[in-house]
């Protein structure tokens, strides 16, 4: 009686993992096989976006105004020299009579961008609505390797 039951017990007491480690062999082939071919079968589907914009607000000449901050750090409007305090009651004088006035900032590239933050803020403060940043295109070929 006695080898009986200590035979039953041996047998509970050790686990065969074998079939456990054919699966997962096998689910390891198959996830080898089928992951690249699903990483180049897929087709997105997305909608390019488009540089003109056909919403695009038409801006009118005579409300368009550009401040510049140059190399040196020296601030115009409209190619007249200025400073950020008398920046703001020139921008806030011209919002009062054109008030659906365009800004444009154009800021040298050498210059902080805590300097073109400083008046993006005066002209925000001045009541000015549309404000907009020039930037220029880059171009195609790298810097000192021009064609």
């Amino acid at each position: 009686m006695r080898y009986s039951r200590a035979r039953r017990q041996a047998i509970k007491n050790s686990i065969d993992i074998t079939p456990l480690m054919d699966l997962t062999f096998m689910l390891l082939i198959i996830f080898v096989i089928t992951v690249p071919v699903l990483e180049y079968n897929t087709d997105i589907r997305s909608v390019i976006p488009e540089m003109n914009n056909p919403k695009k607000q038409e801006i009118k000449k005579d409300s368009l105004y550009t401040v510049q901050l140059d190399e040196e750090g020296k601030i115009y409007f409209q190619d007249g020299l200025t400073s950020l305090e008398t920046l703001q009651d020139t921008l806030a004088t011209v919002r009062d009579v054109q008030p659906d006035m365009t800004l444009w900032i154009r800021a040298d590239a050498k210059r902080s961008y805590e300097e073109v933050i400083a008046i993006m803020r005066v002209a925000k403060h001045a009541g000015v609505q549309n404000i907009s940043l020039v930037t220029q295109a880059e171009s195609a070929a790298p810097k000192g390797k021009e064609p």
